[in-house]
């Protein structure tokens, strides 16, 4: 007995001798950081196991001793560990909780539509039209190619790796890397849950960029340039697949530069710049993200926790918490497209963080049950979020099911000659659903739906101006589903539903839809026109004779005219004997002439509403196919010598009613 007595005496002095030593070693470490990979591998290997005390005399079973095995075994190999479970949580997602609502279905809509039109620079079915690069540059191609689904499991289990490689084998890797590997899994997990395909991607390519700034292997240490070579491609990637993820390394590489590690924050931070800068001079987008006091304290309050409960010694990761929490609290004062899109970073890493300055504080002392504290209170709010977004976003099976009368329906009406507008359901299948039929007036997008439809979140929405909207943007037919309304779409279920409307008549419903018709409706078109089908990539009009035609699209320069094999027609070309009087001594005063032969597109003045419409200038009667096809210079746009009247005259005055 006495024996035994001696023997844990000696166990626990070990123990504790070795964690004073490694304490003093912190307390000693200079402001660069923890220490280096080689010191903190050999610490792991130098230091005994620490006996678990809820063994008991059971843990020197057999049991016990296999279990303390496959832990040791977890400890020495993090990466394998991550990957694995990441893997398999992803695969759980993927046939338990993978539905078709919520971000999926804005996300299968994207990848059906560059799947079907892969040269098409702007949409139609969704907001009038948007561009495909406004909402990603990579994610819709890449997602169409390996599946939604199957790109958010690459992703969240590729990432998983790399963030343990990241807390594994980085200079001054953490004591423990298993534990905030795990629970960077999770936090990876409850993103696919969320339905986060889009950032996902994003976010493992913005790993991978951190992995090369902060993991460089040492014996490369000199070729800053070849750093540079794979983390600033990474960085762009990143970006182009989420500008969300990219302004999160944006984060990363402001914690650098303040800390003066000036090389990793122009790997990590130029290339998120360019690619942002170019795409928005390329792909105009405007909009606002909104951003509650309740969506904003939880990631302020979680990012001044981790700054101040992380060992001093962590100037880059105090930095960077400093900067997010700036961050947060501009985006919640300040309306922009991020709002509420700024909670994603800490939600991911915020635990991971957290685990990784356990080991750092005294076990059972106040630091030590802070940390733990917001550890806990980070997982709780992670976990409920994700279960709340499950439950909000799963669609009814209706969607599925019991879609294709109601489609019947919308086709044997023509309904393909307007927009209709489906009342936004809390799980916005439709945004998926529909534009394979018809385009419709809204989507999924709530900047955009902030920014083009105001009327639904500012408390303006009456009869009057809900007339005035359907016609502002040619609407037909109103569908109202049966299932849950979005936040965007109450007030306007409850108005089709419930008041009786005059200018609108049901011509069909079951116990799933009801389809409304639109009296007397605007036509996507004004002047000698006719829409004869308005398609997802393009608008066929017909046109009775020559002269300007008003098409009722959100106007951008990527718009232009195709034939009928969809090739782009050339734009109006300056005849020889304009060049000829332009080309002779003095020049000439003369304005210049040009042959309009297939027609041209220009920009429309803003209408009473505001709206910037594309105006049609036709030679001469004919069938017109207005498109956007991925080309330069971009559309088929008019010289301003055939704009006649000037821009800023009125031609198409907006429809009067009773």
């Amino acid at each position: 007995m006495r024996a035994r007595v001696r023997v844990r005496v000696r166990v626990w002095t070990q123990v504790l001798g070795s964690a004073a030593v490694t304490t003093a070693e912190q307390q000693g470490r200079s402001q660069a950081g923890p220490p280096s990979d080689s010191a903190a591998d050999g610490a792991r290997a130098a230091a005994p196991a620490a006996p678990d005390p809820g063994i008991g005399r059971a843990g020197a079973g057999r049991a016990g001793r296999a279990g303390r095995r496959v832990l040791d075994r977890a400890r020495r190999h993090p990466v394998a560990v991550a990957t694995v479970l990441a893997g398999a949580l992803h695969v759980l997602w993927f046939f338990s909780f993978a539905n078709s609502g919520g971000d999926l279905a804005a996300q299968d809509a994207w990848a059906e539509f560059v799947g079907r039109h892969p040269d098409s620079a702007y949409n139609l079915a969704w907001y009038g039209g948007m561009h495909p690069v406004s909402y990603s540059v990579v994610s819709p191609y890449l997602m169409h190619v390996l599946g939604v689904r199957t790109t958010m499991m690459v992703a969240g289990t590729v990432s998983a790796a790399l963030l343990a490689l990241v807390l594994t084998r980085c200079r001054g890797a953490v004591r423990e890397p298993l534990w905030p590997a795990l629970a960077g899994v999770y936090g990876l997990f409850c993103n696919a849950l969320s339905g986060r395909v889009t950032f996902g991607l994003g976010v493992m390519f913005a790993l991978g960029a951190v992995a090369a700034v902060f993991c460089w292997p040492r014996k490369w240490s000199r070729r800053r340039w070849a750093k540079a070579a794979v983390a600033a491609p990474l960085a762009g990637l990143a970006t182009a697949s989420s500008p969300v993820a990219g302004l999160f390394l944006g984060v990363v590489a402001a914690a650098l530069f303040l800390t003066r590690r000036r090389p990793g924050a122009y790997a990590l931070g130029l290339a998120p710049v360019a690619v942002v800068g170019l795409s928005a001079w390329l792909f105009p987008f405007s909009g606002t993200q909104p951003m509650r006091l309740g969506s904003a304290w939880l990631p302020f309050f979680f990012a001044l926790l981790i700054l101040f409960l992380v060992p001093k010694g962590w100037k880059t990761v105090r930095v960077a918490s400093a900067v997010y929490a700036l961050g947060t609290f501009v985006t919640w004062a300040v309306d922009s497209q991020v709002g509420s899109n700024v909670t994603r970073l800490v939600m991911l890493f915020g635990g991971a963080v957290l685990l990784a300055a356990l080991p750092y504080r005294v076990p059972r002392t106040r630091p030590w049950y802070a940390v733990l504290l917001a550890f806990a209170g980070i997982t709780v709010w992670i976990t409920t979020n994700s279960v709340t977004d499950i439950i909000r976003t799963t669609p009814l099976a209706a969607w599925n099911r019991e879609l294709a009368p109601l489609v019947d329906q919308l086709q044997k009406a023509g309904a393909d000659r307007g927009r209709v507008e489906v009342v936004p359901a809390s799980s916005h299948r439709e945004s998926s659903a529909f534009p394979s039929y018809v385009n419709l007036a809204r989507g999924w997008n709530r900047q955009a739906d902030l920014e083009r439809n105001p009327l639904f979140y500012d408390d303006t929405l009456t009869a009057d101006t809900y007339r005035d909207w359907l016609d502002r943007w040619a609407v037909h037919y109103v569908v109202l589903p049966a299932d849950k309304p979005d936040e965007g779409g109450r007030d306007e279920a409850k108005l089709v539903r419930e008041s009786d409307l005059p200018y609108l008549q049901q011509v069909w419903g079951d116990a799933n839809w009801q389809l409304f018709k639109v009296q007397d409706p605007t036509d996507l078109v004004a002047g000698p026109a006719t829409v004869v089908r308005a398609g997802a990539d393009q608008l066929v009009v017909n046109v009775r004779r020559a002269g300007r035609v008003l098409v009722r699209i959100p106007h951008s320069p990527w718009l232009g005219l195709v034939d009928g094999a969809g090739k782009p027609v050339e734009p109006p070309q300056e005849t020889f004997a304009s060049k000829a009087r332009s080309g002779g001594e003095g020049g000439s005063t003369l304005p210049k002439e040009y042959a309009n032969t297939a027609g041209c597109l220009f920009k429309a003045a803003p209408d009473a509403s505001g709206d910037v419409w594309t105006e049609l200038l036709a030679p001469g009667p004919g069938e017109y196919r207005v498109a956007a096809k991925y080309q330069l210079p971009r559309g088929t746009p008019c010289p301003e010598e055939l704009v006649q009247p000037k821009l800023g005259t009125p031609v198409f005055p907006d429809p009067v009613r009773p």
